[in-house]
């Protein structure tokens, strides 16, 4: 019996087998990411158009494929539906999840009637990033299969284990482009921005076609990774590398762009399309919805009065996250992180600078950073900084939202330096 595929927004797909419905990484909820994200198009009317399912899947921590928000409205009104979650070493999701008042099923597989449900981790070797913590989803009904791959990085080991649950899938979701903070908060020439731009949209096209090639589906749907930045963010759009969906059609021909909403499907029988999407998103449409979300405060801004700037203890908060985050540290040489610290009465721009590498610790507070290099310049805002300090908000996030300016110098990316942050926090 056929799997039905229908597109809602972004990662959320709903998968309907003969027995089952399967609701994947539901994101309707405006301002993830501390406040910055939008959705475009707006989809109104999220539980109404997603209807009952038996499953909802939520394939990682980032808050545009978990939005709690959401599920706590869906639950309520449709308390038999499960949660399911992939079974990670480290489980930050279902941490997260518990912290938040669910109880979702950590499971690799679920059958359901003639329905076969497989969540396949992918906890990556370190050489390619061990806290890059993703996982995918495989359904099978019978001879037809889909694979969902969400923002999974390229893993021989997890391609290994999905081609041996699905040899021969009819349809898989495939991501195309990729969201994060470069390059638009780490340059301000237009011209440079644009270059690094189309540079970034060809490198996602290039994971895209080893990922179309290696998990060998006869129909691809490029899905996840759709956003605005709002508020105080809203100029950077024009430079954050983002693709539409179909510009994979110029290099895919087995690609099917699904229409937004809920009202486009696709199934394993026929792989005949309903609804699709053949030309980009109109500039109009897109300027419109602009208007609508670049007054949109983060959510810091609305958190804490600005007046309170000035009495945050922020020296002694950083110190003590510095010292937490040196026993976690992996930096093997020095890198020094230079975080804004604000203006005192002086009118200097004061920096709290600190080394990654715990062999040589250092914590300092500069008004001249220049002598330090290697070195990462990040500017935010000080009602922020301090939510990421005490643990109201988390590095990663505050960096894929695109809240961190940052100037490096020299301009080369550390790995183990960047991963530093996460652990920057009393708790």
């Amino acid at each position: 019996m056929a799997i039905r595929v229908t597109y809602f927004y972004s990662a959320c797909v709903r998968i309907d087998t003969p027995a089952a419905r399967v609701l994947c990484d539901p994101w309707f909820t405006d301002g993830a990411y501390d406040g910055s994200w939008f959705q475009f198009p707006r989809l109104e009317q999220a539980s109404t158009k997603v209807g009952k399912v038996d499953f909802i899947y939520i394939s990682h921590i980032h808050p545009d494929h978990y939005d709690p928000q959401f599920l706590r409205s869906y639950l309520a009104a449709n308390p038999s539906t499960k949660l399911l979650i992939a079974r990670f070493a480290h489980p930050h999701l279902e941490r997260k999840m518990q912290a938040d008042g669910f109880s979702p099923t950590v499971t690799d597989h679920v059958t359901w009637g003639s329905t076969e449900i497989h969540l396949v981790p992918n906890e990556v070797p370190d050489e390619i990033d061990p806290n890059d913590i993703d996982s995918a989803l495989v359904v099978r009904d019978g001879a037809d299969g889909v694979v969902n791959m969400n923002d999974n990085l390229f893993n021989p080991r997890q391609i290994s284990a999905i081609r041996e649950l699905c040899p021969t899938p009819q349809i898989a979701l495939l991501c195309y482009t990729g969201a994060g903070p470069y390059p638009q908060t780490y340059f301000t020439d237009p011209v440079r921005l644009r270059e690094l731009s189309q540079q970034k949209k060809e490198e996602f096209f290039r994971r895209y076609r080893r990922m179309r090639d290696a998990i060998g589906a006869r129909v691809n749907i490029p899905f996840a990774g759709k956003y605005l930045l709002g508020g105080k963010l809203a100029a950077l759009n024009d430079f954050r590398g983002v693709a539409d969906a179909v510009e994979v059609r110029a290099f895919d021909p087995s690609a099917v762009v699904l229409d937004d909403g809920g009202d486009a499907s696709i199934d394993t029988e026929t792989l005949v399309a309903t609804r699709i999407r053949n030309e980009a998103y109109s500039e109009a449409s897109l300027r419109e919805r602009l208007r609508e979300i670049r007054n949109r405060p983060m959510a810091y801004e609305t958190w804490m009065p600005e007046a309170s700037i000035a009495s945050l203890p922020l020296k002694r908060l950083a110190q003590k996250a510095y010292a937490a985050a040196l026993t976690k540290s992996q930096s093997k040489k020095d890198y020094f992180m230079c975080i804004s610290a604000g203006k005192p009465a002086s009118g200097e721009q004061q920096w709290f600078v600190f080394n990654t590498n715990p062999a040589n610790p250092h914590f300092g507070v500069h008004t001249d950073v220049t002598r330090f290099e290697p070195r990462s310049e990040i500017s935010l805002d000080a009602r922020h900084l301090f939510g990421l300090l005490t643990g109201v908000y988390h590095w990663n996030n505050a960096e894929v939202g695109s809240h961190l300016k940052v100037y490096r110098q020299p301009d080369v990316f550390d790995r183990d330096a960047q991963r530093f942050l996460n652990f920057f926090a009393v708790c």
